[in-house]
């Protein structure tokens, strides 16, 4: 086999590990949950962002950000979802 049908799979590679490692650390970042204060009713509550979507976003080049779990919630599962601004953007 010859060095020059390798080609491609570097090139593909080259341009490939970026792009993933970039969409690993946004996934990875935007885990876990996090202690916000509910600008509807000034108490603490705790969120959990939607991973897959700030991915989505991210590869899209937005920065938007959506709740997949909210403490406050059923209670308050229509609300504007204002404590988005207090997380920082995974970037």
């Amino acid at each position: 086999m010859s060095v020059l049908y390798l080609i491609p799979v570097w090139f593909v590679l080259v341009l490939l590990i970026p792009a993933i490692w970039s969409v690993s650390k946004v996934y990875g970042r935007s885990r876990g949950l996090r202690v916000v204060v509910c600008p509807e009713t000034s108490r603490v509550a705790n969120i959990e962002l939607n991973s897959r979507h700030a991915v989505k976003m991210h590869v899209t080049g937005n920065s938007g950000l959506k709740i997949q779990y909210c403490s406050r919630w059923p209670e308050r599962e229509t609300c504007p979802q204002g404590c988005l601004e207090q997380v920082p953007r995974p970037a």
